[in-house]
């Protein structure tokens, strides 16, 4: 020992070494202490996170009802045989097809049930997915829920699970209005919050969409550990999802179905396709009681899962039955825009009793205007240009009103611009003018252009709905209402969340005179022996209303076809009216040979009443 210390004495370096090792100790023995002392939350924080997985569970939507608290949209439970891939012991990543699908054919054989995973659908899910459960059969029928129920219990990972489904009880009514709704599209973005993301249903069309953040509601989630397989270990918690908002719609589902079933039994010509819009409104509030158009849909056809053979005759269908045409498509609207020439006319000064003979034509520069009536109507003042449409006496007193008095006009009851609705889809209309032509056209304004304008064609365009609410307009004698289609929002557990007030758009600001003049002459349309519009008339009800008809050629398979927009606008009762509409074909005979029937049909379901005995033409044609 006294050697050794001898030794250590005389040779520094040892000490050295020593001290730096002993140094080197000490840092370990430090670093040692912050890891495993220090900053042990840290990664214990780190490693639970690693082992957490949170998964979305989407929410129910809200229920969708009428006026009346009748269901119109809701949720059904579908019964979805499911394959739990976490559940099956597959001791390397490859072998889980070769598992999953000896559990499948299991399944298959018990079930006598085809299986039609394919294995790339198995190990793209178990990769990516396998949390998750994957679906085998979705919407099982009554008879194979019981049959799983009674013979699937030993088939390892197999489960029964009940979804919620949009549906809608009443099946093809109101289906523009409501909508339909679909899986979340691709470019739809996924809460970073959650590993494992399943997806709401989100609406695609109508009020399923335009109020799609109200009805989705708030989403749940399930938070789990999985051990460094991926496997799961066990559930950590689990939140609720909030089901969606409870939407109460203006919409009265008794008016809807009479207005429905008047436009199918419409009186069309032989070989013309039914394609037309409908439009119901309460002149004192703007509310929508009902709108239709044809051909109608059934959304739950749309539910997901649906294959596209199902969906086929509708997406290929040439009469576009997706399209709301109440409010999605533009048409001239004929001699329904009449009352408002009528008024412009009155404003420029023009008598009442200033008269014009009409005999079947005018000529206008060098073209000849005929009126609907080519054997003419005679003497005829502004009532009776009005009850018998008489297109010769607008050419006249609408070429001396000017063009654009009568575009002030249209423009004062909203013509021209969208109504506010509150529904996606609704396009504005067109009201011509001397500049709007020359501006997109390159063409000069003509005297035959104010012609044409004054009976309601030219360029003018409007949809079904903005016509319903020129004729609320005129029903309560100048105040344009915001059509509005959803009355309530309350949450699910009842809680009122916004409560719907009528709102006004606008006032025509005519004489009270003449706006009552325009209301008498159109009730004369319906309740005079002679109007046009007589084929509309309900017992016991006073109906006001306006035929129009507006033609054109179109070319077909390389030839030119005729081709008629009919109408018909109506309010009643008249004196207080509750109601009013505007009722449209795309290619019938006449306003008043085609709608008029079909309006009357529509009012006496409406007032429960009966259809006026119809006086025979006698050869009279209905403009």
């Amino acid at each position: 020992m006294i050697i050794a210390a001898a030794f250590r004495e005389s040779n520094p370096r040892l000490g050295i070494l020593a001290g730096i090792m002993a140094g080197g100790l000490l840092l370990l023995l430090v670093a040692m202490f912050r890891l495993q002392v220090l900053q042990a939350a840290s990664f214990s924080d780190r490693e639970e996170a690693q082992s957490l997985r949170r998964i979305r569970i989407p929410s129910a939507r809200g229920e969708i009802v009428d006026r009346n608290g009748v269901l119109l949209a809701n949720n059904r439970p579908s019964y979805d045989v499911v394959i739990q891939l976490d559940q099956l012991r597959a001791t390397k990543r490859q072998d889980i097809w070769k598992v999953a699908s000896s559990n499948l054919a299991v399944l298959a054989e018990t079930m006598q049930m085809p299986v039609t995973l394919r294995e790339s659908a198995v190990r793209n899910h178990y990769r990516r997915r396998r949390p998750l459960p994957l679906t085998v059969w979705r919407d099982l029928p009554p008879a194979a829920v019981a049959a799983f129920q009674e013979r699937v219990n030993d088939v390892t990972g197999v489960d029964l699970v009940a979804t919620p489904v949009r549906q809608y009880p009443l099946g093809m009514v109101a289906a523009h209005v409501l909508g339909f709704v679909g899986k979340a599209d691709g470019n739809d973005e996924e809460d970073e919050e959650y590993t494992y993301y399943l997806p709401d249903s989100i609406g695609k069309q109508g009020i399923e969409k335009t109020y799609d953040e109200c009805l989705r509601g708030a989403p749940g989630g399930r938070s789990i550990r999985v051990n460094p397989t991926g496997r799961t270990v066990n559930e950590i918690g689990v939140k609720p999802a909030e089901r969606g908002d409870r939407l109460t719609l203006t919409i009265d589902a008794r008016i809807q179905n009479i207005v429905e079933n008047a436009m199918e039994r419409a009186p069309l010509p032989a070989g013309k396709e039914l394609r037309g819009a409908a439009v119901v409104l309460d002149p004192r509030s703007g509310a929508v009681l009902a709108m239709s158009s044809m051909p109608m849909f059934d959304p739950n056809l749309f539910t997901p899962g649906r294959s596209a053979a199902e969906l086929a005759p509708i997406l290929s269908n040439p009469g576009s039955p997706l399209l709301n045409r109440a409010i999605g498509a533009r048409y001239a609207p004929g001699s329904t825009f009449k009352p408002i020439t009528t008024l412009a006319i009155l404003g420029a000064g023009i008598a009442t009793h200033d008269a014009s003979d009409c005999a079947g034509s005018l000529q206008i520069g060098n073209r000849s205007f005929g009126c609907w009536n080519r054997r003419g109507h005679g003497h005829v003042d502004a009532a009776a240009a009005l009850r018998w449409s008489c297109d010769v006496w607008f050419y006249q007193k609408g070429m001396a009103t000017k063009v654009d008095r009568i575009a002030q006009m249209a423009s004062a009851f909203g013509l021209g611009q969208v109504t506010g609705l509150d529904l996606e889809g609704e396009k504005p209309g067109l009201v011509p003018t001397p500049d709007w032509k020359r501006a997109r056209l390159r063409e000069s304004w003509f005297d035959g252009d104010t012609a044409q304008l004054s009976m309601g064609q030219s360029f003018l365009l409007t949809t079904p709905l903005q016509m319903a609410s020129v004729t609320a307009a005129l029903a309560n004698r100048g105040t344009v209402w915001r059509p509005y289609l959803v009355q309530k929002i309350a949450s699910a557990d009842g809680t009122p969340i916004h409560d719907r007030r009528p709102e006004i758009a606008r006032q025509v600001r005519v004489p009270a005179e003449q706006m009552e003049f325009v209301r008498q002459a159109m009730l004369a349309v319906v309740q005079a022996p002679d109007g046009t519009g007589r084929r509309a008339a309900i017992e016991g009800v006073a109906v006001a209303g306006k035929t129009g008809t507006a033609e054109f050629d179109e070319l077909v398979d390389g030839q030119r076809r005729r081709i008629k927009r009919t109408w018909f606008i109506a309010f009643a009762p008249f004196e207080a009216p509750t109601v009013a509409l505007a009722v449209m074909f795309e290619d019938g005979d006449s306003g008043g040979g085609t709608v008029a029937p079909v309006v009357g049909h529509i009012l006496a379901g409406i007032f429960d009443s009966k259809v006026g005995n119809l006086i025979s033409d006698r050869g009279l044609h209905a403009d």
